[in-house]
Parts: C-alpha cells; sequence; structure tokens
C-alpha cells in the first residue's frame, strides 16, 4: 500500500485490517479508486463539487458588493435580460431544424455505456438547450419588464428629466440676469440657448430656429 500524508489519504476503512486506508484520494474525492471514487455517483459528487468550486470563485471575483439604488438594480438586470434574450436567440436562429429537438443529453465514461449508447454517448429527442435557456430567458425578461412597470422606473426617469431641466433653465435666467443685457439681447438669448440645448439632444438641424423659450 502507498503511504500518504492525512490530508490526502483514503477516508475509508480497509476491510482486512480494520484501519483507515493508506492510499492516496483520487482528485477531488475522498476515497480511492479501490473504495469506490471511479463509481458513477463518485464521479457526479465530484463534478458537483468542482462545479460549486468555481461557481465560488467566480463569485469571488464577479460578485463584489457595490452600492446600488433599486432603481438603478430592475434597469441593469432588464438590459442584461435583452441582452442575454438576443444572444441566445441569435444561436438558436442558427440551429438546424432537427437540432432544436434532438441531440446528446449524456455521455458516459469508462466501460459501463448504458443500453442503447453509442460510443459512450447518448442521444435522445429533447428541447435543445439552448432552447430551453433562450425560452426562459424571454420570461425572465418579461417578469423584469413588468416589476420595471409596476414600480413606475419610466415615470420616474421623466420626472428626473424634468427636474434636471428646470434646475438647467433656472441656471441659464441666473447667468442671463447676471449678464445684465438688453431687453433686446436677452430675447435673443432665450431663443438661441435652448435651441442650441435641442440640437446638442439630436432634436434639431443646424440652422434651424425653433421658436423661443419662455423667460
Amino acid at each position: 500500500m502507498d503511504d500518504t500524508s492525512n490530508d490526502r489519504r483514503c477516508t475509508a476503512t480497509s476491510k482486512q485490517s480494520g484501519e483507515r486506508c493508506k492510499r492516496a484520494a483520487s482528485p477531488d474525492s475522498a476515497v480511492c479508486a479501490m473504495h469506490g471514487s471511479k463509481s458513477p455517483q463518485s464521479r457526479d459528487a465530484r463534478e458537483r463539487r468542482r462545479a460549486e468550486r468555481q461557481a465560488l470563485v467566480a463569485a469571488e471575483a464577479f460578485g463584489l458588493p457595490r452600492e446600488v439604488d433599486p432603481h438603478s438594480a430592475l434597469l441593469e438586470e432588464l438590459h442584461r435580460c435583452a441582452g442575454a434574450v438576443q444572444w441566445l436567440g441569435a444561436i438558436v436562429a442558427d440551429l438546424d431544424k432537427d437540432e432544436v429537438v434532438w441531440g446528446r443529453v449524456k455521455e458516459t465514461h469508462g466501460t459501463q455505456l448504458e443500453k442503447g449508447a453509442e460510443n459512450g454517448t447518448t442521444y435522445a429527442a429533447q428541447t435543445n438547450a439552448f432552447v430551453r435557456l433562450w425560452q426562459e430567458e424571454r420570461d425572465r425578461l418579461a417578469k423584469v419588464a413588468k416589476t420595471c412597470v409596476d414600480v413606475g422606473i419610466e415615470e420616474r426617469r421623466v420626472r428626473l428629466a424634468e427636474s434636471a431641466g428646470q434646475q438647467l433653465a433656472a441656471v441659464i435666467r441666473s447667468v442671463l440676469d447676471q449678464l445684465l443685457l438688453t431687453d433686446e439681447q436677452r430675447s435673443l438669448a432665450l431663443q438661441v440657448v435652448p435651441n442650441e440645448l435641442r440640437r446638442l439632444a439630436g432634436d434639431v438641424v443646424p440652422g434651424q430656429v425653433v421658436g423661443g423659450g419662455a423667460a
């Protein structure tokens, strides 16, 4: 038997000696091959543990906390869902007709081939994984969009825009007052400034004159 450090030793008990097995445990397993690390159940458990570790690493790398208000968080999620739907939709559109409802569902490793399996790969009639993901993400997008509507995000954005516009108008009036313009100059400024602001927003063609604003 192979001696190894306790932290890497198989945790099973030897039937011959009644003591802890001295063999090294298989990677990502608590037991050695002799005590079942190659069994389908043990292999599935290793895959789960490996996936959990990868998810933990991803969470540590990409899930760092940050401050965000609820409305912004909802809008970000809405945009993410819309992007995912578009991306998955492009993949689904490229699938062949047969791929939508038929494909590989399982791979069998080693010598334990399932009945009906070919070269360790099982095929079956079922919805393609990308189609399922696309459908699920569409449902999620609809739910997030409804939540945004229910909490009045669009109305809030309009109110914020109106408030910002009022503040900007107040600043412009204050600047004009401090410039001590004549009535004619002030009247011209109240036409030019709003027109330039609209042009900046893309609502006015350069050179186009829009009706004057209110003082």
